[in-house]
């Protein structure tokens, strides 16, 4: 069985860690509420644009970029196929925007998700710190009602005696 002040030291460190990890719940928390706005914030645009489909204009680029590369043509064929390469460039500029808006809704999605379970790890991370805790305290007051009940035999005890001066006086009397 540990000492009281050993109990207070693991106490002290325990509690220490609790509050650590309530501040990295609140941060987590404060995280959260805020990439869920953002995600509020991108929803009408992805809600315009989700017919606009950016996969063609991709497709079309890397298969006019690897005829140029691959194959032979006159200068002619070379310069049509390169305006043919810019317009779909062109395009694909348009639809940026969209794929950027995309991209960054999955990240906010992820982000919430990893947050949201970060926070599940530290809550039961702290389930078992204030189960420790409990453990401890109860220990620690099982510790002050010892004291206090040998503190109380200790004062009966000093009642029973009887001082010198008090045996001076019952003599004189």
């Amino acid at each position: 069985m540990a000492t009281e002040e050993e109990l207070r030291a693991k106490i002290e460190e325990l509690e220490k860690r609790k509050a650590e990890l309530i501040e990295r719940i609140k941060v987590l928390n404060r995280r959260i509420r805020y990439k869920k706005y953002e995600q509020k914030a991108l929803q009408p645009f992805l809600e315009q644009t989700k017919d606009v489909r950016t996969g063609q204009f991709h497709k079309q680029k890397k298969a006019i970029e690897f005829k140029i590369a691959t194959s032979a043509y006159t200068p002619k064929m070379e310069r049509d196929l390169i305006k043919e390469l810019r317009k779909v460039e062109e395009e694909l500029g348009k639809v940026r925007e969209v794929e950027r808006a995309r991209r960054k809704a999955m990240y906010v999605e992820k982000d919430i998700a990893d947050g949201e379970a970060e926070i599940v790890g530290i809550e039961t991370e702290l389930k078992v710190i204030r189960e420790d805790l409990k453990k401890f305290y109860d220990e620690m007051k099982t510790f002050r009602n010892a004291a206090r009940k040998q503190a109380q035999a200790e004062a009966r005890a000093e009642e029973d005696l009887v001082a010198l001066g008090d045996l001076a006086l019952i003599e004189k009397e």
